[in-house]
This record gives C-alpha cells, structure tokens and sequence, in this order.
C-alpha cells in the first residue's frame, strides 16, 4: 500500500497484483466452478450493488455463514441477498443431523415463519408455506410430536434443503481440500489488499479503476472473454 501511494501512477503495479492474484486460483477446475456459480448467481440479483460486491457475498456465504469479518468485501446488503443469508441460516438451524427436540423443531419453525414475511417469489412462498404446515405445533401430545420427529423430520429437513436449492441457488456442498481452503484465503486476502489500495491515495486511472473493480472474484474464461470482447 506505502509502495501504491508512493508511485506517480500505480496503473502498472495495480494491474500485475490483478493479474497475480487471479493466477493463483486459475488451475483448480473445482475453484473455479465455485467462481462461476458465484458469478451466476451474482447475476440473478437485481441490486444496485457492484456485481463484484455481490460475489464477495455468496462467496463468503459458502465458505463461512456466521463470520462477519468474511463479509468485509460485501459491504451492503439487498433484498435477494437479505433473504439468501437468511435461508442459508435457516438451514443451518435445521441440519439434518442437529438436535431433534422440541425447543430446536420450534426455532426452525420460528425461522421459517420470518423468512415467509420476506419472500416476494410465490412459488418459493408456497413451498415454504407447505413445509411449515407440516411442522407438529406445540399443542400436540409429547407422544406425537416425538414421532413425527423420529419419522418425519429427516425427510422434513432434507426438502427444506432442495427446495431452497432449487429456488435460490445456494447451499451448495462444496467439498474443499485443506489446500483448497488455504488457497481461497490466500485469494480472498490478496483481493482485499487489492481493494485497499485502490481505496488508498494512489493514482490510478479511472479506467484502470472501473476495469479492475468490475472483474474482482471472476473465473478465469470470464475474464479471458471480456479480453477478447
């Protein structure tokens, strides 16, 4: 960053970190399939927001839910993103292989009826609706209620899963190496540092600005058509 601010235009050294930081996940085909659904989903939501900011955003949703500090590239939130977060917590609250008892069956249910209060897309709504219907209320029998649990609830939860699937594209079980993992840091950190220091006082072109901003976080065949465009 001292280095950025010093330099009487840092095009050049803006452009090389762009390029190094993008080398480092070029060769993972499986890394970059999650670059690209990232993209693709980025392009789904109808926000103001940078399509950069919103990759950041499912990027960091995949990997860690709950780690605020993990959202520092995504600085704003819009409904379609809102509503993702909450689905990606509502699943998380009903894991399959989560505690089964009353107290966890009725936080989900909670869960699921502030999520029906935001969702605007009626085949999504429905399905939500038809699911919570099914959840046992707590006037029922303790009887009942632990048998629906031990019959029903596997089946239950699981398609709460593709049902949000489905509909909004997340919750994917992406399965990375320990390697993959530290790679994906590397690369998220190397990304912010860029990001900082376009933020910083450096001299930078506009355009050089706009180009760098615009193709953050994107997989590698995107960037090589947008050279080719």
């Amino acid at each position: 960053m001292l280095t950025a601010t010093m330099l009487r235009s840092a095009d050049s050294l803006v452009q090389l970190m762009k390029q190094q930081i993008d080398t480092l996940v070029a060769e993972d085909a499986y890394l970059q399939e999650f670059l690209t659904w990232a993209s693709q989903k980025s392009r789904s939501i109808p926000t103001q927001s940078k399509d950069a900011t919103v990759r950041a955003f499912y990027l960091a949703l995949s990997r860690t839910p709950h780690i605020a500090s993990h959202f520092a590239l995504a600085s704003s939130l819009d409904q379609g993103m809102f509503l993702d977060a909450a689905l990606d917590d509502l699943l998380l609250e009903c894991a399959i292989d989560g505690n089964q008892d009353f107290a966890h069956i009725h936080a989900c249910g909670e869960a699921m009826s502030n999520i029906l209060g935001i969702v605007l897309d009626v085949g999504l709504h429905k399905s939500l609706q038809q699911l919570s219907d099914e959840l046992p209320n707590s006037g029922q029998s303790q009887q009942r209620f632990e048998l629906w649990s031990q019959t029903n609830y596997s089946a239950w939860a699981e398609q709460v899963k593709k049902t949000v699937i489905n509909y909004r594209n997340i919750n994917h079980e992406w399965q990375f190496s320990s390697e993959q993992e530290q790679v994906l840091q590397r690369y998220y950190d190397a990304n912010q540092l860029l990001l900082d220091c376009l933020h910083s006082n450096c001299e930078v072109t506009a355009a050089i600005r706009q180009e760098i901003e615009a193709t953050l976080l994107l997989p590698q065949k995107e960037l090589e058509d947008r050279e080719w465009q």
